[in-house]
């Protein structure tokens, strides 16, 4: 097997713990390299981060699960430094090349896991999902993504970047064999219920560009077709859950980072050592604030979220830009903001999320957020098979 697309950080020879039995028996996967793998260092994206993880004994409680149900895993792949950014570019281990947009960014964090994926490397990877680190490249390289209801998938083993916002995510060549790793995962512990109605978030798609617009547009057509009442509504509130989540996540970040960073001065890329000397400056009565906004954001954007009803929005404000536009750290921070503002409203929720791609001849692929109620995920999972059908 091999890896023309610098994806991969390490290939892994590993074997299922059950051997040619479990419901995953013959399948592969990938885990992005801050899931630890018994053996092997964890990275994280960062040339010195090892070394402060030590080196794991044991694998992370979703790389083992998975094991478990029979599945095998061939490789570690690359992440943004410290899960710490949107666009993927790595300055200490370099860029995943997008498969599908020559010269344009994989996404991030979880680059190298949608790059595999979408490189046919492998038909899953395990990616985190913190402020849309799965559903960001996913889009991007064209391939689905899954965001769990936060909490619903034990992150044991998985260096983290903020608590209140981590989940263990996948990226996945199709939604058929996403929803047997996902099941896996939830231990088939929630229910699949129905969806009746989608509700387009208008001021989301006045973020994105055309092209992201129309995703939209033909994936609430598809969703149309399989009997849901459509409606679009302004919500208004997506600026401010944006700026809510950044202090949050900031803050967590340089709490769990500060005594590593202040005693051993790591080497850090631009763009992170930027963010994290913002969230150093976060003063207390700033982050006392934020988590009042959390507690309005939640109450006034979870009633959206009644049972039967999904949202949509576009998974990224446009196709994926070109490397060399964003390593200006100034264009890279931008499009770090615009993205965040569409991926904010799931992240601060805890709702789980599915990103289906959007894709026709001749033009860039762009993904599509399906946001459901807490504890949709199944009901979410089942419906992105449907929309493969014709319509």
């Amino acid at each position: 097997m091999h890896d023309n697309y610098g994806a991969v950080v390490a290939w892994v020879e590993s074997s299922p713990l059950k051997p040619g039995c479990g419901s995953l028996a013959g399948q592969t996967f990938a885990a992005k390299d801050l899931f630890d793998v018994a053996g092997l260092p964890t990275a994280a994206g960062n040339p010195d981060f090892a070394e402060r993880w030590g080196l794991p004994t044991q694998d992370a409680w979703a790389v083992a699960v998975l094991k478990q149900a029979g599945a095998r895993l061939v490789a570690k792949t690359h992440t943004h430094e410290l899960a710490y950014g949107m666009t993927g570019i790595n300055p200490h281990f370099g860029t995943p090349g997008n498969p599908k947009v020559p010269g344009g960014i994989p996404g991030g964090s979880s680059s190298g896991s949608a790059v595999a994926v979408a490189a046919g490397l492998v038909p899953v990877a395990l990616g985190s999902d913190t402020a849309g680190s799965v559903r960001i490249p996913a889009s991007l390289c064209g391939i689905y993504a899954y965001r769990p209801t936060h909490g619903a998938i034990p992150t044991q083993g998985v260096v983290p970047l903020a608590p209140s916002f981590d989940t263990v995510g996948l990226l996945a060549a199709n939604p058929g064999v996403m929803e047997r790793f996902a099941r896996v995962l939830l231990a088939e512990a929630l229910p699949v219920v129905g969806f009746d109605r989608a509700v387009v978030l208008r001021d989301a798609l006045e973020l994105a560009t055309p092209e992201a617009q129309n995703a939209v547009e033909r994936i609430a057509r598809r969703l149309e077709a399989l009997g849901l009442a459509i409606h679009e509504k302004k919500l208004g509130l997506l600026t401010e859950a944006r700026e809510t989540q950044r202090v949050l996540q900031g803050a967590q970040a340089w709490g769990f980072h500060q005594e590593w960073l202040v005693a051993r001065q790591p080497r850090l890329g631009e763009d992170v050592r930027r963010l994290l000397e913002m969230a150093s400056r976060l003063t207390p009565g700033e982050i006392g604030r934020a988590l009042g906004e959390q507690v309005r954001l939640k109450a006034e954007m979870g009633a959206w979220l009644s049972p039967g009803t999904l949202v949509v929005l576009p998974a990224t404000p446009s196709s994926a830009p070109l490397v060399s536009e964003l390593q200006d750290p100034e264009k890279a921070l931008a499009f770090r903001w615009r993205t965040l503002s569409l991926t904010c409203y799931a992240s601060l929720l805890g709702a789980p999320v599915v990103s289906v791609p959007v894709e026709q001849p001749g033009e860039k692929p762009i993904g599509v957020q399906l946001v459901g109620p807490w504890g949709s995920d199944m009901g979410l999972l089942a419906l992105s098979n449907r929309l493969l059908g014709p319509h």
